[in-house]
């Protein structure tokens, strides 16, 4: 399956202050099914799923341009694709519509003076419409260079175990919205799949003892001091396999470890990188939602669709002309 030759030009920012400055691939993955995130095999791993028709298949990849970050995940259904003449209907639509119009109504309400808790409330509502659920566990961050998960976060779905500030949105942030949807009960689980991708933490220091921990922090420090990394990236795949161990004992690399739902639950999974700007909140990662070859029966209320008939842009007044003095 080629979808990614597809999908990674649309998280490659064009605007870039050096367009000869080098794009950095920091991670990407591919989650099958009930596999919520994360899912990034390595070319040794022995139990790698072949993808099937009808799979939903969630691609998440991200980059970054002299530090500055750009994030990006889609779902979509493999092989023969939904259409005008044959929708894809029943639960897979719902999930996929829901986790769409959850990514809709958070953009909208990115707006300097409103607060996170708006939005985890409005996507909560969101779910309730469609009959699935938020996901624990997945946040969203406000971004800056080299920070991916900043201090001012989202959450998609409240916890009792899980609290957050409250803050309001300001003018000229960058964030990192990510929603995942389920027909399960949106509390994935950690399975036995290989965990492969890693963030180096700033804040912790240690002396390894073993080579390969050595030479595996040592090229993670040069090349992913900030940022996530899959062990793909690194040079000798066996070597890192062998050092990430003593690193993870001593806490110097955080993992993201594969999550799972039950099997049979379907997961719809969006996430797209958004600019707070004057005119309006701005997104400039992601691929086009293909509603009209998607139907679902669930009706939206009536706070959802207020949310959703705001304008995501401010209109531009149109400057006075001026009158001659002749012709006062």
């Amino acid at each position: 399956m080629n979808s990614l030759s597809v999908f990674i030009p649309l998280i490659c920012p064009s605007n870039a202050s050096n367009p000869h400055q080098m794009i950095t691939w920091f991670r990407s993955c591919v989650s099958v099914n009930e596999c919520v995130c994360h899912n990034s095999p390595l070319e040794s791993d022995a139990n790698i799923d072949v993808l099937k028709d009808g799979d939903m298949v969630k691609l998440d990849v991200g980059c970054y341009v002299d530090g500055y970050i750009a994030v990006a995940a889609h779902t979509m259904l493999c092989g023969e694709q939904p259409s005008l003449d044959n929708p894809l209907l029943g639960s897979q639509a719902d999930v996929l519509h829901a986790a769409h119009v959850a990514c809709e109504v958070a953009q909208k309400l990115l707006r300097p003076g409103n607060t996170n808790s708006q939005v985890t409330k409005a996507i909560h509502k969101v779910a309730e419409d469609f009959n699935v659920r938020a996901c624990s566990g997945v946040l969203s961050h406000r971004m800056k260079r080299f920070v991916i998960d900043g201090n001012k976060v989202i959450l998609l779905r409240e916890e009792t175990d899980q609290k957050v500030e409250d803050f309001c949105f300001e003018l000229n942030e960058v964030y990192s919205i990510d929603v995942a949807m389920s027909t399960g009960d949106g509390k994935p689980k950690e399975m036995q799949s290989r965990t492969t991708i890693f963030k180096r933490s700033v804040d912790k220091n240690y002396m390894l003892k073993m080579r390969s921990s050595r030479t595996l922090f040592n090229e993670v420090n040069a090349k992913f001091p900030a940022l996530p990394f899959t062990l793909r990236a690194l040079e000798d795949e066996r070597q890192a396999r062998m050092g990430v161990v003593e690193c993870l004992k001593h806490e110097l690399i955080h993992p993201y470890p594969v999550l799972f739902e039950k099997k049979g639950d379907h997961i719809a999974h969006f996430k797209f990188t958004v600019l707070l700007l004057p005119s309006g909140p701005t997104r400039i990662t992601g691929l086009k939602f293909e509603a009209e070859t998607i139907k679902s029966d669930k009706i939206l209320s009536d706070d959802i669709n207020a949310i959703m008939s705001l304008a995501s842009k401010k209109k531009k007044r149109k400057p006075k002309k001026k009158v001659a003095p002749d012709a006062a």
